[in-house]
This record gives C-alpha cells, structure tokens and sequence, in this order.
C-alpha cells in the first residue's frame, strides 16, 4: 500500500550534503518525492511502500552525513499525489527561522589527496572542498544555506564544476563552496605596501616559505581571519613579532605540518591526538618533553599551544617544509579583535607584517581558533570557536526568545528560543572598541539567522560592565530585563550544561565578579539552582590597591596581603617608595576596594615568592606559579586552613600567607612553597564542601571560573572531592572561564520566567 509523508528534519543538516544524502537514499530504497531546504530545516515529501517509507525515515537519522546532526524527525501523513523519481526543490521560506548549518571545519582526506595529485583539476588549489569539509559559518550571510547566501555568490561555476554539483554520485553534489581555479576564489601573495608579488599558489607558498625562514612575519588569511605567522624556530624573529604585537608573555599558539613534527617534542596522550586530528582541528594545550622551539614562544612555561593545519594553503606551505614549526597567532594588536577583511587587516596589520596572503573571498563571520586542552581524561575548552560554532545546544523549551550577552572578559553571548541555545564564538574582552563593534556586529548576525529577536534581556550584575549598558540600551522600555549575578551564572551553565535544575555545591573559583554586597567576589562556595542561590562560604577579603591597576601590577596585591597579614612591618618583600605611598593609601582606606578574589591571591601570592612583580596579560601570574608549583613538592603542613562559623564560613586567608612567609624564612625553596599553596586551596576546598554536604544533603558538586584552567587545582580538587564520594560535575562544552556566563545567564533566566508564569 502506497503512503505519502511530509517529513519535517532539524538540526543541523545544511551546509553538510544533507540533501544529496536525502537523494541518494531514496534512490536506493524507492522513494519518490523531493526535499528542499528551507529557514526550518530540510523539508521532505515522500511516497513509497509502507515498509520502505519506515526504513527510510529511520535511515534519515542512524546515516546521516559525518557533518550533521539531527535533533528531530517528524513526519505527517499526507495523500500520496502520485509522484514518480525524487529531486532536489528549490529552497524555500518556512513559516519560521530555525535552522542550523555546520561550523566551519578541516580539510577532509578526500580534498588533500586530490590537492596534492599533480594530475587533479584541483592540484593545489587552495579553495578545494567538498560535502564534507571546509568553510560554513565563515561564509553564510543568510539562510537556507544556498551559494546565493553564501560570500560564493559571485563566484558563478564554470561547466566542469556546474556538472559536478549536478551529479548524485559526485562528492562535490550540492557543495555550495565549491570551485576550482577557473571559477573560484583566488590567491595572492603582497608585500606590506599592498603590491602583489604573486598570484599562482604554488610561487606564493614556496616564497612564504623562503621570507618565514628569513625571520620575516606573515599575515595569512585563514577561514575566520588572519594569523601572524613566523618561524617558531627564530628566536629574533619571535621576539620581533612580540615587540610589534605588544605581547610581551602571552604564549604564542604553533602550527606543525604532521603529527610526527609534534610528537617528537610534545608530550602527545591518545586523547591529545583525537583532538588534534579531528575536524575541529583546535589548538590543543600539550606538555613539552624536550626544547625545539625558541623558548619565547611560551616564556617560562612548559606547554605549547598546537595546531596541525587545516585549510589547503596550510597543508601546502607545510609539504614544501615538512620540518618547519610556525607561529601561528591571531591577527591582531594585543586585545583587539581578529582582523578578517582585507582592507582592515591591511591597516591594523601593515605595522608589524611585512607581507601578506590573501584571497578575494570574504569572511562574514570572525572565527579565531578554539583552544583546548585535555584534563581528568577529557576535553576541555580554554576558548570555543573555530569549528565548534554556531553548533546549538540542546535545551529545554524556552517560550520566550533571549538573548544572553555574557560578561565584559572573553565574551561569547547567547541566544535561546524553542528548545535549543546557540552560543556565539569567541569575541574578547569587551573594554576594547573594536571588540566591543565586533560583538555587536555578531549579534546583529546572529539574531537574523537564528530568528531570535529578543523578548527577554540578560546580563551581568556588574553596573560598569559595557554589556550590561548594551542589554539596558536594546531592552528599553519595551523588553523583560533579567540580571545575574556571576558567580551564579558560573554554576548554572554547568547545570545547563547537564540538563539538571541542581541544587548543588558550587564552586566558581575566577579572577573578579561583582557580588550582591558591592564588594568583588571570586572565591565562592555556593549552594545554587538555577531558580537562586546562597553564598555558603569564601575566602577573607583584602584590600585590592589602586583598583584594576593592580591586576597588572600584581607586586600591589602581594603588598596588600602582607599589610592585611602583618601591618605595615611585614617581614619578607621589600618595597620601594612606590611601596611606601600603597601602604599609606591602604592606611587611609584610599582606592582600595575589597575583594576575596582567589584569582588575585594567586598573583599575590606569586608577587610574594618572587615570581612575579607585574604582569602583560591575564593570569601571567598565575600561570607561572602554576608552573613553579609543578617542579615543587608539596610539604603536609597545616594544608586546611581555618574557617569562621556561621551563616557564611570565612576562609582565614591571612593564614595562607602568614605560613607562606613562614617557610620563606625558613629557607623553603620557592617551587616547594607553590606546591604547599596549590594543595592548600584544594585540600581546605575540599574540607569545606565536605563540611557545607553535612549541612545540605547534597552529593553533587560543580566546578567553573577560570581559576580552573589551572591544572594542578583541577585534578587535586576533582580527585578528593570524588574520593569523598561527590559527583563533580565539571563543564565540558562551554569554557569553565568567563566563556560560559551567557550559557549560565540563560538557564537562570529560563527559570525566572517558568517561575514568573
């Protein structure tokens, strides 16, 4: 008996070969109908046997394309119309918008092979792709995904490719990027001046090649802006690139031509690998083993950020230098965002790059590159961009569209409506201009293609954050207005993260965040659902001298916590007259507001050992103890530290530093002293959420702030909180830093709104 079905198929299924997979498989199995994209999805009539209609709707999700994702198929019966073979329709409008398309991925096997085939119509062309890789969310201006859309919209195919995205049986079927050097996008290779020097990609990649060896730095334009490329190798070269770029610590992400390249000098566990060798193609976090590159890459650390590459123009320059290790960082000043159009790379970028690789497709969506890293078995994101963008998550129904614009440090917003989130990429710090119009830009993007026009406005609590200004200035008087504070925010992406309501314990361990009293937190202890939450216990306030000057100057914050240890005549680190006037400032109770900031202990505590004095980029101080407390061994010596009783436990964190300066005179090595520091925070850490699970009942404890990159804190907290027993629940698809908040934000304010209703 004949049926007939109107098949409704979201997810993400454009940009991915969804219908060529759709034809094709009904070819196989007899189905004839059509399938269309359009802003809903992938919309498909079908009419065959019984049997063959139940066959192929179950085949639609177990097979579909390696770039897909299918979050639902629905199907409605219908008449069958009689219907004889199956094509591909036309895209079309749907009653609503809410569709997804792939985020932009690596080079597939497939395209390299035909690449690097000196008989294949496509030998080094650097914009060869297929069905299964390349460029999506880098080039889409707008949906249902059709070249038309696309910044390949003027690009018309020549004949050879037209009959390639013509044929069923061809990889490169409905491939919207798809080109070759006849019809494509083309390369070209200028001096700093704008002059072409060549325009044939092999001449361009080996005279790449040639200036990268002779110290010069690049421009290179990738799939979501451009990288500053040198010699990794060139220790003048390296410190030439931090001098232009203003970047005197920061570490500096690698890019290697092979796998073997990177394991003959990093440490490269299994996990590692998946990483570096999957579509997503991040930058992976890996533990040197021996020297290879200048040691101004990572200054004073002992991990290297590292890429393999992932574009064509990448795998080219690499097979004219197998042995070649480069600098691959974003381009941009120190704080800006990525360059990615041509004419403003060319200003921002002219300065400190003395030639540039460039080609005449535009990037409508910046992308940097996502970083991670592998900790407690599993991946986890410093930064999520590049290849992991605008995938959603899957959510609980929302029946009110928001709009979640995160914090004011590393930003990424968000947008919730129906049951899914989109979490934007990486956007930076928001106190940058250019930053701040790059993050207006996206969602200004992002609310069209995703149809999400904001009813409800989330936003820190924080009064001096410019994304709370922006959420004020968008909502008016018009849209519901939501704040959250963010610490809380932290713990509910987790929950949002896991689907769960909680509550739990809490533990948001970061650098700032403005708490309910006005004071700055960051050492919280709380017991939190998404609905609200109580602050259970955190670390003793100090004075944070001069402000937000001393996050830079972190030599400030060790004074700070001497004076509060000990008064004016505290017994180690000696201090200038700049000193003398901090201390009388501190006297007078001048510029110096309160914070129990775990992530500025960490640099005080630094500033104490001598470590660190001041510091260029953030948690500089940090990560150099982090790397001091690696080399050290930890002493069993009064590791918990006190707390006071009470609705809110205190940490007594003068302790802390009273017995760090004990073991200073003491004559205890500086990496042994970090070492007690790291397993002190964790093991009191631990004994208070113990002590707060006594109190409450509850088993289930979360982890988020970015105090939490740090490795040694992550492992040692995780391993005594699961030896007593705890579910510890740490985030794996968000970042654990600032990265998460807009995630957080909305599960707060998705039951704010179920609660109100």
């Amino acid at each position: 008996m004949i049926k007939a079905y109107s098949i409704r198929v979201r997810g993400i299924v454009q940009g991915v070969g969804f219908r060529p997979f759709i034809y094709q498989l009904a070819h196989k199995l007899g189905i004839a109908g059509s399938v269309i994209n359009d802003t809903a999805g992938v919309l498909i009539q079908a009419e065959a046997g019984d049997a063959a209609l139940e066959e192929f709707i179950r085949r639609i999700a177990s097979d579909a394309p390696p770039l897909s994702h299918v979050s639902s198929v629905e199907k409605t019966e219908t008449p069958p119309a009689g219907i004889a073979g199956f094509t591909i329709g036309k895209s079309a409008e749907a009653a609503e918008r809410a569709v997804f398309y792939s985020p932009d991925v690596a080079l597939c096997a497939d395209c390299l092979r035909e690449f690097m085939d000196p008989s294949d119509r496509r030998y080094r062309y650097p914009f060869i792709t297929c069905i299964n890789c390349g460029p999506r969310f880098s080039i889409v201006s707008d949906i249902p995904y059709d070249r038309a859309n696309t910044t390949m919209a003027s690009f018309p195919m020549c004949p050879e490719c037209a009959a390639e995205y013509s044929d069923s049986r061809d990889r490169r079927f409905h491939t919207q990027p798809t080109a070759c050097r006849r019809c494509g996008p083309g390369l070209a290779l200028l001096d700093a001046g704008g002059n072409v020097l060549a325009d044939e990609p092999g001449l361009i990649a080996s005279m790449t090649v040639d200036m990268l060896r002779a110290g010069k730095i690049g421009a290179l334009k990738g799939l979501g802006g451009f990288h500053l490329a040198v010699d990794a190798l060139n220790e003048s070269a390296v410190a030439e690139l931090r001098r232009r770029k203003k970047r005197p610590f920061k570490p500096f992400a690698l890019m290697a031509g092979s796998i073997g390249i990177v394991e003959s000098f990093l440490e490269v566990s299994p996990e590692e690998r998946k990483l570096l060798l999957s579509k997503e193609s991040p930058a992976v976090l890996l533990k040197e083993k021996k020297k290879h590159v200048a040691g101004n890459v990572s200054p004073g650390l002992t991990w290297q950020g590292m890429m393999l590459p992932y574009t064509p123009f990448q795998h080219l320059l690499f097979s004219l230098a197998p042995e070649m290790v480069l600098v691959m960082t974003s381009g941009n000043l120190s704080e800006e965002p990525i360059a990615y159009r041509d004419g403003d790379a060319f200003d921002r970028l002219g300065p400190f790059a003395d030639f540039f690789v460039t080609y005449n497709r535009e990037i409508i969506a910046q992308n940097d590159d996502s970083v991670m890293f592998v900790e407690l078995g599993r991946p986890l994101f410093v930064r999520r961009s590049r290849g992991y963008v605008p995938a959603p998550f899957a959510s609980r129904n929302t029946p009110t569209k928001i709009l979640a614009v995160g914090g004011d440090l590393k930003n990424a917003f968000a947008l919730a409506r129906k049951d899914f989130v989109i979490v934007s990429q990486y956007l930076g710090d928001m106190a940058d201009a250019m930053s701040h119009a790059a993050f207006r830009s996206a969602v200004s993007h992002f609310t069209k293609i995703f149809d999400a026009s904001p009813g409800v406005v989330v936003s820190d609590m924080h009064p001096g954050y410019l994304t709370t200004s922006f959420a004020d200035e968008i909502a008016g008087a018009e849209l519901e207005r939501i704040k959250v504070q963010h610490h809380h925010a932290h713990i509910t992406s987790v929950l949002e993260e896991r689907g769960i309501d909680g509550p739990v314990i809490g533990i948001a361990f970061d650098g700032t965040g403005y708490g309910t009293d006005g004071t700055l937190w960051g050492s919280e202890f709380l017991v939190a659902g998404r609905k609200g939450f109580t602050r259970a216990a955190h670390f003793g306030e100090f004075p944070l001298p001069g402000g937000e000057s001393a996050i830079r100057d972190v030599w400030k914050i060790g004074l700070s916590l001497l004076y509060r240890a000990y008064g004016r005549d505290f017994p180690v680190m000696e201090h200038d007259a700049a000193g003398a006037v901090l201390l009388d400032a501190l006297d007078r109770g001048i510029n110096a507001p309160l914070t129990c900031s775990i992530g500025r202990v960490f640099d005080g505590i630094a500033a104490i050992l001598g470590i660190s004095r001041t510091v260029s980029s953030e948690a500089e101080a940090a990560m150099l103890l982090e790397e001091s407390a690696a080399r050290g061994n930890s002493m069993d010596v009064g590791l918990v530290l006190p707390w006071s009783q009470g609705p809110c436990r205190v940490v007594d964190t003068m302790t802390l530093v009273r017995r760090v300066v004990e073991m200073m005179q003491a004559g205890v090595p500086a990496d042994d002293i970090a070492a007690w520091f790291h397993r002190a925070i964790s093991v009191t850490t631990a004994a208070l959420v113990r002590e707060i699970r006594n109190e409450t009942g509850l088993s289930a404890a979360a982890l988020s702030g970015g105090v939490f990159h740090n490795r040694i804190l992550l492992r040692q907290i995780y391993e005594l909180l699961t030896r007593d027993g705890f579910e510890v629940l740490v985030p794996e698809k968000v970042p654990v830093n600032d990265g998460c908040i807009s995630l957080g934000q909305v599960a707060v304010a998705r039951a704010i709104l179920a609660q109100d209703r």
